[in-house]
């Protein structure tokens, strides 16, 4: 015993000793805050952790790197330059956080007009992530900048002709580079190929695109960029204020107007095109970066807050939605986000009393009222959601594809109110519209097979969600759930352990599994299957029933489920 603990000691010396000038409390704690996505705290203790004597050792890289990506995240970009340039020779550019940090001090050269400088950082820069396509629009920028030669600037920018994903991106700066040396021609020829290469494209890319045929007097050209936008959002609000401004033929001004909003527009572009659930902070710092360099930029303002709320940071969001000015386009959505972000931090009365001032303030919009009715919904009060539904439905002239949702959310609210004829009506009406939408399949079959109707067919519509959407747990446990009343027993199996597989912790589908194991004979693995599903905490009618399976399994008089 005494030799274990003098190995104890001489480890913790060993230990103690490397955390040289090192706040050890202060780094755990820093570390476990890091880990947990709680930055503000993180950073706090990191600060205190840190001795900038002292960056040399493992743990003073290890946590200047942190904190850089801390300031990162919570756009303290010059904290973030400040310290990365103390840390420049020691960053490993096989590690994403280390070129996020190189990248920063990149936009710091690019802000500061040090091109060459920025240059040489960016062939450092190891293109991983959205660095593949990013570092060669930077660099034919400042090619641009620092040679003023439009040919070389260009020929970096064909180096990305075979990745045909980036087609859009690349032809919008190829345009804003002939735009940039005043060659209108080519500009708009570029800027027709940019639009044309998305079947959708964003507000963004019409945006600068119709700007630039305004400002060389097409108003017909730039118009048409408009209403195609329209036609695929369907917001006649975003707009507006340029369909107003075409009518009165008045030119507007241009929107990218040198480097830093060239970069800041590819920034921004980036974080919202490419972003997913993996690359939420990814698009957090890209949008940050666009920022620091335009720092009134509206679009990656709001972008950021959208990233924001995947992350349930509702209040940041809400913080960022009150930079949105009141002749903004933007305006009514931020108002929107704000009163939905109250919501889900708990602030219910205030997000109601707020969106039913928006309802008679735009009274030809339902979308105000929609969301009432998602609100009651989420509370349970399915007859006011009904209400707010049917108000909101009444506002539409013509029922379209666009319009599913708000069919498909009255759909539920009337399901779960009881109103079972009147939801399965808005749930057809809906396939008429869009007949392989995977949700709305999924939620009519499962309904049928709860009431025990239509099961062949809830059976083949479900196959064809599954078909759509292979890794979502509810649609493959429907799938199970339908071949289980269709005595499938087998089938029903297969199916249910795939949606075990992709949701191990659901309530529903890990009881569904045991009734499908009882079936089959598997009774042992049907008893751990329920307990497990009381395990996750079921509502309460459910456990009910699970407990009195249980309780019957228990004492032989499980006969039937």
């Amino acid at each position: 015993m005494r030799l274990f603990f003098l190995i104890i000691s001489y480890i913790s010396f060993i230990f103690c000793n490397s955390l040289t000038a090192l706040d050890y409390g202060d780094y755990l704690a820093g570390d476990s805050a890091y880990r947990n996505a709680n930055n503000q705290k993180a950073i706090i203790h990191f600060k205190k952790a840190l001795d900038l004597n002292n960056l040399d050792t493992p743990y003073g890289q290890d946590i200047a790197q942190k904190l850089c990506t801390l300031y990162l995240l919570e756009g303290e970009i010059i904290n973030c330059i400040s310290l990365g340039k103390k840390i420049e020779n020691k960053l490993n550019f096989d590690d994403l956080d280390s070129i996020n940090i190189l990248m920063s001090l990149v936009v710091s050269d690019i802000k500061e007009k040090k091109f060459k400088s920025a240059l040489s950082k960016l062939k450092k820069m190891k293109k991983s992530s959205y660095e593949r396509f990013s570092v060669p629009i930077i660099q034919s920028w400042l090619i641009a900048e620092e040679t003023k030669n439009l040919k070389k600037s260009n020929d970096k920018l064909n180096e990305l002709e075979q990745d045909l994903v980036i087609n859009g991106l690349r032809y919008l700066n190829q345009a804003l580079l002939y735009d940039h040396f005043d060659q209108k021609e080519e500009a708009l020829r570029y800027y027709n190929k940019a639009v044309n290469s998305y079947e959708k494209p964003s507000y963004r890319t019409a945006k600068i695109s119709a700007n630039a045929f305004e400002r060389n007097g097409d108003f017909e050209k730039a118009k048409e960029i408009y209403l195609k936008f329209v036609n695929n959002s369907e917001d006649n609000l975003l707009i507006n204020n340029d369909i107003n401004r075409i009518k009165n033929k008045k030119l507007p001004k241009k929107l990218v107007r040198n480097i830093n909003d060239a970069i800041a527009e590819l920034f921004s572009g980036i974080a919202s095109t490419f972003n997913s659930d993996f690359t939420n902070n990814f698009s957090i710092i890209y949008s940050q970066f666009s920022l620091f360099l335009k720092e009134d930029f509206e679009v990656a303002n709001l972008y950021l807050a959208e990233l924001m709320e995947n992350n349930k940071r509702y209040k940041y969001a809400n913080d960022l939605y009150k930079e949105i000015k009141p002749d903004s386009n933007f305006f009514w959505h931020s108002k929107l986000r704000t009163a939905r972000n109250l919501e889900l931090m708990g602030e219910n009365e205030k997000s109601v009393s707020m969106l039913k001032k928006m309802v008679k303030e735009k009274e030809d919009r339902y979308d105000a009222l929609k969301l009432l009715g998602d609100i009651y919904r989420n509370y349970n009060d399915y007859e006011k959601a009904i209400v707010f539904y049917d108000k909101a439905i009444n506002r539409i002239e013509k029922i379209n594809v666009n319009h599913w949702d708000i069919l498909y959310s009255r759909g539920i609210a009337l399901e779960r109110n009881n109103k079972w004829d009147l939801a399965e009506k808005d749930f057809l009406k809906i396939l008429e519209l869009l007949p392989n939408q995977p949700d709305v399949l999924n939620y009519l079959s499962y309904s049928w097979i709860e009431k025990g109707i239509n099961l062949e067919k809830a059976k083949n519509f479900i196959i064809k969600a599954v078909n759509s959407r292979p890794r979502d747990p509810y649609i493959v446990d429907s799938l199970g759930w339908a071949y289980y009343r269709l005595e499938e027993y087998d089938n029903a199996v297969k199916e249910l352990e795939k949606a075990v597989e992709l949701k191990p912790t659901d309530p529903i589908i890990n009881d569904h599994l045991g009734d499908a194991y009882y079936k089959i004979g598997r009774k042992l693995e049907a008893l751990y299957q329920w307990k497990k599903a009381i395990d996750f905490k079921p509502e309460k009618e459910l456990e009910k029933k699970i407990r009195e399976k249980i309780e019957k399994f228990n004492s032989n008089k499980l006969d039937f489920i």
